[in-house]
């Protein structure tokens, strides 16, 4: 049943907080449901499946072949994000004035199957964010203009208009939508085997993947604007909380079942947090060269020494210790980072 409402939620383009908003219900524990570690309620299900149009029926059983659109709910999930008014957008998205230069015969990015169930409104959302999301990242915010995204999307810049009133807006979907890619990327809601996952979760974030670099950026960009824009900084501490919470939940689960150290988890979470941030600055701006092997070894080393237990550190250090020393060698002493060298 998790699997089923984290793909709902997904594919309706709500983010987790506007979601627990909706629902009344604390963010945590909304992220340890998704997590597993918490039961969902009778009347959390039902609100989730208003809110993301899909039956509770699929949500709990899923027994029908596919995850049955709702009516319209009294506030459509395209409005969500935005925070501006409910609007009904026209089923066929023919509403939209048209912009000269810009059809909507133009052919639109190819959409996810899973995403065929939503309604054409909410397919344009997702095209939008993720177009403006790879636009933002590759160019920089402020080269981007409405036509360039519309352009991407294969949409009219009034199709873009309508969905997100200004540039703010859009900017905070994309960051928000930089959570989706980083919990889908690292499986951060899978509880089975949490010293996995957060071991995974570091080395993806040593950035030697070009979606996160992408990540990077938006993250990058997003600070900078912060520092003097009250509005950026609003929305940077909102979708920030998020990833904590992520983290969180990692943590707390890799605690209760011994292969993370006890203690002061708010703590412990920070400190990770900011070690990663400062990781990624460096990798992103390049104004310290830094290998991908050196940000491999120091992703372990800062695990062994202030996350994993002993036991863990030396287990995880057994189970990646090279079988063939004439195969990527320099790799090979990277996964072995993670236990100290001999000093005599």
């Amino acid at each position: 049943m998790v699997i089923r409402v984290r793909d709902a939620i997904k594919t309706a383009g709500i983010n987790h907080s506007e979601v627990a908003r909706q629902i009344g219900l604390d963010a945590s524990k909304l992220s340890k449901s998704l997590a597993g570690t918490r039961n969902f309620r009778v009347e959390e299900i039902s609100r989730i499946a208003e809110l993301t149009e899909v039956s509770t029926d699929w949500l709990t059983t899923g027994r029908t072949a596919g995850p049955p659109r709702r009516g319209h709910a009294s506030q459509s999930p395209e409005n969500v994000h935005s925070g501006s008014a409910a609007v009904d957008p026209s089923p066929d998205g023919r509403d939209m004035p048209t912009i000269p230069g810009h059809s909507d015969s133009a052919e639109p990015p190819a959409v996810d199957l899973t995403q065929e169930w939503m309604s054409k409104g909410t397919r344009n959302r997702v095209r939008i964010i993720a177009a403006a999301w790879e636009l933002y990242a590759d160019l920089g915010i402020d080269k981007v203009r409405t036509e360039d995204v519309a352009r991407a999307a294969g949409l009219t810049t009034s199709a873009v208009n309508y969905h997100f009133r200004t540039k703010d807006q859009l900017l905070q979907a994309a960051l928000r939508y930089s959570l989706d890619i980083i919990a889908e990327t690292r499986h951060l809601n899978d509880r089975a085997d949490p010293l996995a996952v957060l071991r995974h979760f570091a080395r993806l974030h040593a950035g030697v993947d070009a979606k996160i670099r992408r990540v990077w950026s938006i993250w990058l960009q997003c600070w900078a604007r912060a520092v003097t824009d009250e509005n950026a900084r609003a929305n940077l501490t909102a979708v920030y909380g998020e990833w904590l919470d992520m983290i969180t939940t990692v943590i707390d689960s890799g605690q209760r079942s011994g292969v993370i150290r006890t203690g002061d988890t708010s703590l412990m979470v920070k400190s990770l947090s900011i070690f990663i941030d400062g990781l990624g600055v460096a990798r992103s701006t390049e104004h310290m060269p830094i290998t991908d092997d050196e940000a491999l070894m120091m992703l372990e080393h800062y695990l062994s020494a202030h996350i994993l237990t002993g036991t863990a550190s030396d287990e995880a250090a057994r189970n990646e210790a090279p079988t063939d020393d004439t195969r990527n060698p320099q790799s090979d002493r990277v996964a072995m980072a993670g236990r100290p060298e001999p000093t005599s």
